[in-house]
């Protein structure tokens, strides 16, 4: 199958911005900071709400801070570099492939090539990418995860109503007519749509928890040395 070199640009960035994503911060800060394996300790998972409950606040802000640089700064890229939009342009359709490498780093966080093909939840990495393509849109989504964790306690709930408010102010601002100079946004919200169907997917686990009433709270207090 032949490649011209727009193409293979695509394929290469796509797979750059993946392997950005894949870079297990959670588990390497935890190693570092403690010697402690995120992946067996606590709830299992990588992401900075288990860092937060085993390594303490600070570290958890931190693993939230990387993760949500994974997720932003691919997608500033795509969506501010003319280089990459210009290459883009001459592939099929434009917005879809600057969609795609909107995303490739939560693929990424997801599916890390550094674990076995695991990952964390993507929440730090998606409000990243959210951030890059509507900055209010992505502060609110925060404020929601905040609220929502202090009122109920859980960290799993919170991210699930966080994520399904954020896509639908996204699709609200879609139906209204919303505007924007650098891509046509409905690829882009198709995209956001996925990768909330995958979030929720991930928290699967946590939802049985939550009905069954067995899911571990979330707590504010620092972690005692």
């Amino acid at each position: 199958m032949y490649f011209d070199s727009d193409a293979l640009f695509f394929i290469a960035l796509f797979f750059l911005f993946y392997l950005i994503g894949s870079i297990p911060v959670g588990l390497i800060i935890g190693k570092w900071v403690q010697k402690k394996d995120l992946r067996i300790v606590g709830s299992g998972n990588i992401g900075a709400t288990n860092a937060s409950r085993i390594l303490g606040k600070k570290w958890g802000l931190l693993v939230f801070l990387c993760d949500f640089l994974k997720g932003f700064i691919p997608a500033v890229v795509c969506l501010k570099n003319e280089k990459i939009k210009n290459i883009c342009s001459l592939l099929i359709n434009k917005d879809i492939f600057i969609s795609l490498l909107c995303i490739a780093a939560i693929l990424g966080h997801m599916f890390s090539v550094f674990n076995g093909f695991k990952g964390g939840k993507a929440i730090a990495s998606s409000v990243g990418v959210i951030t890059a393509i509507n900055p209010y849109i992505g502060l609110l989504g925060i404020v929601f995860f905040l609220i929502i964790l202090r009122l109920s306690g859980y960290a799993s709930l919170a991210s699930i109503i966080a994520t399904l408010l954020v896509n639908l102010l996204l699709w609200l601002l879609l139906l209204k007519g919303n505007k924007d100079d650098n891509i046509s946004i409905l690829p882009l919200y198709l995209c956001i749509g996925l990768i909330t169907f995958l979030v929720i997917a991930k928290h699967y686990p946590n939802i049985i928890r939550l009905w069954q009433g067995t899911e571990n709270k979330f707590h504010f207090q620092n972690k005692k040395k």
